[in-house]
């Protein structure tokens, strides 16, 4: 176990991240590289309009 945290909770918590991390890599690594190889453009999220800039803004 790595020490970045002087917290033993946040450690084992960021070391856990990082595994999860790894193996996505792993599995999908491939997948989006292939993808970036083809050019497939990637689906954007709508931008807010300019009337609400922020989410916050329709915050309570």
């Amino acid at each position: 176990m790595s020490k970045v945290y002087d917290d033993s909770k946040y450690n084992a918590a960021f070391d856990r991240c990082i595994d999860v991390m790894a193996k996505m890599m792993l599995k999908y690594g491939n997948q989006v590289l292939e993808r970036q190889e083809k050019d497939v453009p990637v689906p954007q999220c709508d931008k807010p309009n300019k009337k609400n800039d922020s989410i916050l803004d329709n915050a309570a």
